[in-house]
């Protein structure tokens, strides 16, 4: 027998944007989640008292509302920090962001470097990029593209960058003021930082049970008023606003009276509602995306320096893209006589998992041949996660298409929110913005005084 259960709002999805949301809604929200603990992407474990992030998160604030909410509600638990990354290419080591530091690569490649972006930036061609690649072309000029960006972008991608679309799926990519490319080219101690030179990143007490970025959506989830987890969404049906979902104790119908928030991967959401057209149905599942393997070590030995924050590498020799310190991030996430090393591989989400002794194999040669593990030091440990999806992959048909979906599932009362739930490229503190905005608007026409969920009787 099927329970039901009504409320205000209803909020699909535990990640950051759904929390968001919910937290200011208080009571009037009920929030889905399928996993046994709140966070989505942004969890943390522990393995034998080494801590590690599914995916490297750092918490860059863009709007100043969203930054008081979140650090007012995390206290002195969320800290500042200056992260340091570095961009390690076969012709040399930079600061990143690569273009603004040319002057750690080989002089040969510098002088080409800045060559191609002069004919760029100075004869430039008014004729909007067909592709990403040829993007990254007129943006930056040949030389920089072939040094690093190409490659790079190959290895993350995992597809034809020319079949790719040149907006829509990545961070904004614009020309480099020229000026400012000369003088990181000329003194490779450039102080030029980029957008993520401030972040924020928790840091508890040393004796804290939780840590990693896990604080951040442990907090909102234990501030939202009710969050059912081990709740998996079986059935959305937009004619009678409600969802079925199956949870520990068997299947609950949820009823919004007023709206529903869906975080879900946007074709996920298409082949639950009962009432998604056929070509719908079809045109959702041609969105593609990449999933990615995150390895964790546990490192004994003494700690590296100089090594920054993170590193990505552009030599496709190596199967990662990034190698992230997650202890410099926070110096108690390890024990004293010990670190934290994350790598990431992305892959094609169609394509089979490789096999994982094969690929722990590659993934721990590659780390020695990039001099990333010291001679001091040995792994001790390893843990392998699985994100899927991890980057939305937009080609020049898909924005059509996720245009037309999002509409139909907003013309039924179900705001599609979130990087999978809107199908694009966003940071955790742009999923927890949109999710306060919609919460913010759905108050303001909406002003009767929160009142308490209603329970229905049985089906």
């Amino acid at each position: 027998m099927t329970q039901r259960f009504e409320q205000d709002f209803v909020v699909l999805g535990a990640g950051l944007c759904g929390l968001a949301a919910s937290y200011l809604l208080e009571d009037r929200a009920v929030v889905l989640e399928r996993a046994r603990v709140a966070g989505g992407l942004v969890r943390s474990e522990c393995n034998g008292g080494y801590w590690f992030d599914h995916v490297l998160h750092l918490l860059y604030f863009a709007d100043s509302k969203t930054e008081q909410r979140i650090t007012a509600l995390l206290g002195d638990r969320l800290q500042r920090v200056k992260p340091e990354a570095w961009v390690e290419t076969t012709h040399g080591t930079v600061r990143f962001p690569f273009q603004m530091h040319l002057g750690g690569l080989d002089r040969e490649v510098v002088v080409n470097c800045l060559s191609d972006l002069a004919k760029e930036t100075f004869l430039a061609s008014d004729e909007v990029p067909g592709n990403f690649e040829e993007l990254l072309l007129r943006t930056f000029g040949q030389t920089m593209a072939d040094t690093f960006l190409l490659p790079y972008n190959r290895k993350m991608w995992r597809r034809p960058l020319a079949a790719l679309a040149p907006s829509g799926f990545q961070w904004n990519i614009t020309r480099p003021d020229f000026d400012k490319v000369l003088r990181g080219a000329l003194n490779p101690d450039s102080e030029f930082r980029a957008y993520n030179a401030q972040g924020w990143y928790p840091r508890p007490a040393k004796d804290a049970t939780l840590r990693g970025m896990a604080v951040l959506s442990d907090a909102l989830a234990h501030a939202c008023h009710d969050v059912r987890l081990s709740h998996t969404v079986e059935s959305i049906d937009l004619a009678r606003r409600t969802v079925v979902a199956r949870g520990p104790q068997g299947d609950t119908e949820f009823g919004w009276r007023d709206s529903c928030l869906c975080t879900l991967p946007l074709p996920v959401t298409l082949g639950l509602c009962k009432q998604a057209p056929d070509r719908l149905l079809a045109a959702a599942q041609t969105l593609t995306r990449n999933r990615v393997i995150t390895v964790a070590f546990s490192v004994e030995g003494p700690r590296p320096a100089g090594r920054g924050f993170w590193r990505y590498y552009g030599d496709e020799a190596l199967i990662f893209t990034r190698l992230i310190y997650l202890h410099e991030f926070d110096p108690d996430i390890a024990p004293p006589e010990g670190w934290v090393l994350m790598a990431e591989v992305t892959q094609r989400a169609e394509d089979p998992l490789d096999d994982r002794t094969e690929l722990l194999t590659r993934i721990r040669a590659d780390v020695v041949a990039a001099g990333a593990l010291p001679e001091d030091c040995k792994i001790v440990d390893e843990h392998v996660l699985v994100i899927d999806p991890a980057y939305v992959v937009f080609t020049p048909e898909n924005a059509e298409i996720v245009h037309e979906l999002r509409s139909f599932l907003a013309g039924h009362g179900v705001t599609p929110l979130g990087r999978y739930g809107q199908w694009e490229y966003s940071s955790m503190a742009q999923v927890m913005r949109d999710g306060f905005a919609w919460a913010d608007a759905a108050l303001a026409r909406n002003e009767a005084p929160p009142g308490a969920a209603s329970e229905l009787p049985d089906a």
